[in-house]
């Protein structure tokens, strides 16, 4: 293991063909939480005897410094209209809106020698992830505006190598690394 620091490039869309959200600030932040429930019996008292994990949750919070109408498009799953100069987003209630069926691929792509990693050795990906806005922007003179975004992740089925010779399907909610490696 190696020590580490610096950045990440945020890549996100349909899988394989995921579009750079452009710069950050503030770094990325990614949460891998377990559930669990505390098993107890009158024979320990209040001592737990043993704990059953209950699910895992894993988000991806990270604020876009580039502000554009197809970062704000992702951000507020919305919808663009007109063209880029005469136009703008929409501001629909997105109640009702079921997140693992409209989410996407997402990839943290670290930063090598000062350049996003082409090596899938540098990747952490998220197959199923779903934003989750939080716009808070101020407009004042000390502050740089930034679009926080949450990525909330799911369990989805990805069909890999996994470090065997034939691809096999395992569900998965994240990924360190090169997936379609074989040995």
């Amino acid at each position: 293991m190696a020590l580490e620091l610096g950045p990440v490039g945020a890549y996100f869309g349909t899988a394989g063909a995921e579009v750079d959200l452009g710069k950050t600030l503030g770094g990325a932040t990614i949460r891998i939480v377990d559930d669990s429930v505390d098993l107890k019996s009158d024979q320990y008292g209040t001592g737990v005897e043993d704990s059953i994990i209950t699910g895992t949750n894993v988000e991806v919070e990270l604020a876009l410094a580039e502000i554009t109408f197809d970062e704000l498009i992702i951000v507020l799953s919305q919808a663009k209209f007109g063209t880029l100069l005469t136009g703008g987003i929409t501001g629909e209630s997105n109640v009702g809106t079921a997140m693992l069926a409209n989410a996407k691929s997402l990839v943290l792509k670290k930063f090598v020698s000062g350049v996003v990693s082409t090596s899938a050795v540098n990747h952490i990906t998220f197959p199923a992830a779903y934003p989750v806005g939080d716009v808070e922007l101020v407009y004042d003179v000390d502050n740089q505006r930034v679009l926080k975004v949450m990525f909330k992740c799911f369990p989805k089925v990805v069909s890999a190598n996994w470090g065997t010779a034939t691809a096999n399907n395992k569900t998965v909610v994240y990924y360190f690394g090169n997936n379609s490696v074989t040995s």
